[in-house]
């Protein structure tokens, strides 16, 4: 008995220390969905002055927001807000709390307010709908489309044209999809992530760690990154020897260690750190 008691008090303490998110539609609050004009609100529940920040995906396009907010002295925090026409589209946030992510994530759409038996054409889920609304006929296009993204955090994010970006962030970009899909392609990291110089080696934590900055990640996104980072050390004679020290890894590794708390992950971050530094050693 003491056993299942003392294995049911350490399951509810992990339980606590979880921070929590609330989306609520506060204009139809027995409604699932969103519509252009409703009000909603966020809430979160987490440890007392914890820092927050919002990971944001728009139609595939992902922002890694910065800290903005931080929890009160019991641990509460909320906003309100409308949705504004730019606003239309399908919506992915995920929330972090103290450097820990908050359950659930978030999936949502927020809908043109089209008026039944109106004339109405889309194109594309949720991409592009004219149609008749309350205020006559209006086109809403989703905003990566437009031009920019309007964060929870209120920033407005322009988007990014391939020919318009510096070489590290197409390679933040690639390591973005590499990071967030389910099992990481490494081939196609190492294929990548090259420069004139060779490979990016000790480069790629340092872009790993400007990407996601104060958010966290997933356990999945986690062993994502420890695939992304034995891909790049595989082959360390083709790394630029500029980046052949794994000290920016070896910092970053540790600060993916101390964000964990599943032994398992533990034991593969650590794994990952010996590889990279075996490589090194092996290579002076």
């Amino acid at each position: 008995m003491r056993a299942l008691f003392l294995l049911v008090m350490a399951t509810a303490s992990a339980l606590a220390q979880t921070p929590l998110v609330r989306l609520v539609n506060t204009s139809r609050p027995a409604g699932r969905d969103f519509q252009i004009g409703d009000q909603f609100q966020i809430l979160i529940t987490g440890a007392p002055k914890e820092p927050i920040s919002v990971r944001t995906t728009m139609n595939g396009s992902t922002d890694w927001g910065p800290v903005f907010a931080s929890t009160d002295d019991t641990g509460r925090w909320s906003t309100t807000g409308r949705f504004e026409k730019n606003d239309f589209g399908d919506w992915k946030e995920v929330w972090t709390v103290g450097g820990k992510l908050a359950n659930p994530r978030i999936s949502f759409t927020v809908q043109a307010p089209c008026l039944p038996g109106g004339q109405y054409f889309q194109s594309g889920p949720n991409v592009f709908v004219s149609c008749e609304t309350a205020e006559g006929k209006q086109t809403f296009a989703a905003p990566w489309n437009s031009g920019s993204l309007r964060t929870p955090d209120g920033r407005f994010i322009a988007r990014r044209e391939p020919g318009n970006m510096t070489q590290d962030e197409y390679h933040m970009d690639i390591l973005q999809d590499m990071i967030t899909s389910k099992g990481g392609d490494s081939a196609r990291t190492r294929v990548s992530l090259q420069s004139s110089r060779g490979g990016h080696g000790d480069e790629v934590a340092g872009l790993i760690a400007r990407l996601i900055g104060v958010n966290a990640l997933s356990d999945d996104e986690t062993r994502n990154v420890l695939a992304i980072i034995r891909a790049t050390f595989e082959k360390p004679e083709t790394i630029a020897l500029s980046a052949r020290v794994p000290s920016k890894t070896v910092q970053f590794l540790q600060h993916l260690t101390d964000l964990t708390d599943q032994g398992s992950l533990k034991q593969q971050i650590a794994d990952t750190m010996a590889y990279v530094q075996s490589v090194q050693a092996s290579i002076h």
